[in-house]
């Protein structure tokens, strides 16, 4: 696996090489640290960043390089992808609230809708993630959230929910209220929750997988889920699919746009 860790030299940023180890990610990776500033004068600043990122990963069985760029941090990360292949690129979250529009948070939402690789995002970092929030729609593009995201989630032997959100209330004679009664009168979601299940198990989940099932807005259902379950780590699919239309993709983007800005917690896009 080849992973690109950024940093722009903030506290918050170096905690993504932390997670990176806690998850486990570094096992036979080839790990390049990527520090992107705006002004010459920044870069001995960023070098020192990632040598306490290299740090922190403790002794690597592996290979890492770093870089340095100067300019836009979202067009010089997507530059250092497309120059370079990754599977997984790592940022860290900085929600400056006294300057809500400039704040780190924008550079992870626009890469969230431009990178063509997974992308982690992290924030509040105070342990190893033991509670892992799937969240899936019931389209074909959802096997593949499920299946990379629990490979990359398969060495923490986490407790995983599978979350599927029914965005409108279905007429009173067809309503199921909880996974259970969906799964068990095999109804559309049923079926995609027990499949789904079944795919994360064959992607290398170990611990405990409960299927959950909500109704109503998609991103109000799954921020209140993730405040009842105090989960670590959000798992969501990518925005670009093949053959998806314009509107959907305008839908998927302001979902993903408002849990990134709205979750207490790391978020992988996948």
């Amino acid at each position: 696996m080849k992973i690109l860790i950024c940093t722009d030299g903030s506290p918050t940023a170096e905690m993504s090489s932390t997670l990176v180890a806690k998850m486990g990610l570094t096992a036979n990776a080839e790990i390049s640290f990527l520090g992107v500033s705006e002004h010459e004068d920044d870069q001995s600043q960023l070098v020192g960043s990632m040598d306490r990122m290299r740090a922190s990963l403790g002794e690597m069985n592996t290979d890492w390089r770093t870089c340095l760029r100067k300019g836009s941090p979202v067009e010089q990360i997507l530059a250092e992808t497309q120059e370079n292949a990754y599977d997984l690129v790592v940022v860290g979250w900085r929600d400056d609230r006294r300057l809500p529009l400039l704040r780190l948070g924008s550079t992870a939402a626009k890469l969230a809708r431009r990178i063509q690789t997974h992308l982690l995002v992290v924030r509040k970092l105070a342990r190893v993630p033991q509670k892992v929030l799937f969240c899936t729609s019931a389209e074909s593009p959802a096997a593949s959230t499920l299946t990379q995201g629990g490979r990359l989630i398969a060495s923490l032997n986490a407790q995983v929910s599978l979350l599927h959100v029914i965005p409108q209330v279905a007429p009173s004679g067809d309503l199921v209220d909880t996974a259970e009664m969906a799964i068990q009168h095999s109804t559309r979601e049923g079926k995609h929750l027990q499949n789904g299940t079944e795919q994360l198990r064959q992607a290398g989940v170990q611990g405990d997988i409960t299927p959950r099932l909500r109704h109503g807005l998609v991103v109000d259902e799954v921020l209140a889920e993730q405040q009842e379950g105090h989960y670590d780590l959000l798992v969501l699919g990518a925005h670009h699919q093949p053959g998806q239309n314009r509107w959907m993709g305008i839908l998927l983007d302001d979902v993903t746009d408002q849990l990134l800005n709205r979750a207490p917690c790391s978020v992988l896009i996948v």
